[in-house]
């Protein structure tokens, strides 16, 4: 963001901020006092609490806008918008309280008063943020000073890096172009890599890429190339030459090691690799601990062993369900892997000492699995839902993850299909040579089917029920925000109240009575 751009939206935020407050005290001595004071000397005192307010407020987020660490309004969501104004709304009353202790005028003040100009406050800054945010949202940002980043990969994996890099860039990049590493650094370790003809096109691709203008290049190379090692560190004298930074991808196994599998181990920064063991039981439900990147790589790289398995989702409404039926808390605790599709079962598991496990949504779970496998190393084929939903997915899939290997779709018919119907769907799934059969049938019917069919099936079973709606685009997912409280559950009982309203009372009560009080 350029420099006179940025000051101007931190100097309107100050301005929203104290339009806000004003406000709030213009509703404040109408409600309280209906702008009649009784005494003389209440003029001068509430003057005095309006003017160090406004003094206090303005110092605050200059304060802010200068740390490191800053955030832009439109960077934030609602709920970390939330979190920073109630954070300025304790300051700024404590420092009230302070100078009202300081001047001695503590018990000349209204405490109603002040309550009324606390709530008001609050929720005027609150709201007038949320709609100055979403203007910038809307109006856009067309002096952001983006880095200009050219990709270097080799042709197989171009759609898929192109595919990475346009959807989770962020705001520092912008992908000027990629190119092709293929006839200047072949594949082939057998091929001289001092031949003349490869020599010349490395320098014909650095001038390419110098003559972009990009200040930075990202490498993107899988670790099982024999000559992986002679590509990086040519490229990268190479392009250090000519003043251009480099970005180097990590892969292991030629899996990509992306940032939530991260973590540091003193001095180094490691790529972690789950071994999928931890298990916490949940009403009886051995859930797996993990986040959704681990559990994900976890899958990729286990996949042969998973063949002819199934995996389960499981959130409040089935735990209570696997807890009221053995047959079912049998079916699920079979699976080689059950996560926690659900916030309080994710609380608790924290509360039972793992603090770093999360929430592993079918959806989230979906995403990222089809991110990682645009590459088309791995198969899908979805089983489920019906004809309008299988429809939409083979329209918007193959757009939202290109180069996605889809081996094919099923929607069965609305009854228990006869032995003769169900080998066939057998015959079929296994013909497809799929390595992921997504099933979408609904719980628990999914599980149900998935465990009769465990062997028979060649490629791993997944059940995500509604997850074929959510890329469908049937049913609109929550926003990031309302997912990170917690309350996506309340957002679907918007969205379909009529089916899940008896649903959630009766599931939630009988989780909260299990799970807390008769644990307790």
């Amino acid at each position: 963001m350029s420099l006179s751009r940025s000051h101007r939206r931190k100097r309107i935020l100050l301005i929203v901020d104290a339009v806000s407050l004003t406000l709030a005290y213009v509703l404040m001595i109408t409600i309280r006092f209906n702008w009649h004071f009784k005494k003389e000397w209440m003029v001068p005192l509430y003057s005095m609490i309006f003017v160090m307010e406004i003094l206090f407020a303005t110092l605050v987020n200059v304060y802010r806008g200068r740390r490191l660490d800053y955030k832009a309004i439109e960077d934030l969501d609602p709920l970390e918008t939330f979190t920073e104004v109630f954070k300025n709304q304790v300051m700024l009353f404590v420092f009230l309280l302070v100078v009202l202790m300081a001047s001695k005028n503590t018990y000349l003040v209204s405490r109603l008063a002040m309550a009324y100009l606390v709530v008001i406050n609050f929720v005027l800054v609150f709201a007038f943020r949320l709609i100055y945010r979403g203007i910038l949202i809307k109006m856009g940002n067309p002096d952001l000073h983006r880095r200009r980043l050219v990709a270097l990969t080799y042709a197989r994996d171009m759609d898929y890096v192109r595919a990475n890099l346009e959807k989770d860039l962020g705001l520092e990049f912008e992908l000027e172009d990629i190119f092709q590493l293929d006839d200047a650094y072949a594949e082939e370790a057998t091929r001289n890599i001092d031949d003349y003809e490869a020599v010349i096109n490395r320098e014909q691709l650095v001038s390419k890429v110098k003559e972009t203008g990009c200040s930075d290049v990202f490498l993107c190379i899988p670790d099982k190339l024999d000559i992986v090692d002679f590509v990086r560190t040519d490229l990268v004298r190479r392009l250090a030459n000519e003043g251009i930074n480099t970005y180097y991808g990590l892969s292991l196994d030629g899996l990509w090691v992306t940032r939530h599998l991260i973590r540091g181990i003193g001095y180094f920064q490691t790529s972690y690799y789950s071994a999928m063991s931890k298990r916490c039981s949940v009403l009886g439900v051995n859930f797996a601990v993990s986040n959704v990147e681990n559990a994900v790589l976890y899958v990729r790289s286990h996949i042969k062993e998973l063949f002819g398995k199934y995996i389960c989702f499981c959130n409040v409404h089935t735990t209570v369900e696997a807890s009221d039926h053995a047959d079912y808390m049998e079916i699920q605790n079979a699976s080689a892997l059950t996560f926690p599709d659900g916030q309080p079962i994710v609380n608790r598991i924290q509360k039972a000492g793992f603090v770093k496990a999360e929430r592993i949504a079918g959806p989230d779970f979906m995403e990222t699995m089809f991110s990682s496998t645009m590459d088309g190393k791995l198969s899908h084929f979805f089983y489920g839902s019906s004809e309008e939903t299988i429809e939409l997915l083979k329209e918007k899939l193959p757009k939202r993850f290109p180069g996605m290997d889809i081996r094919g779709f099923y929607s069965p018919p609305y009854r228990e299909l006869t032995p003769e119907e169900d080998d066939e769907v057998i015959e079929m799934l296994n013909a497809s040579g799929a390595d992921f059969i997504w099933i979408g049938l609904g719980a628990p019917k999914q599980e149900k089917w998935m465990a009769a069919h465990e062997g028979k099936v060649h490629g791993v079973m997944l059940g995500v029920g509604a997850g074929f709606n959510f890329f469908a685009g049937n049913i609109k997912r929550a926003p990031m925000w309302v997912r990170k409280i917690g309350m996506e559950w309340l957002y679907r009982l918007f969205q379909d109240p009529k089916r899940l309203l008896k649903r959630y009372l009766v599931s939630n009560a009988k989780f909260i009575w299990r799970a807390y009080i008769m644990r307790k």
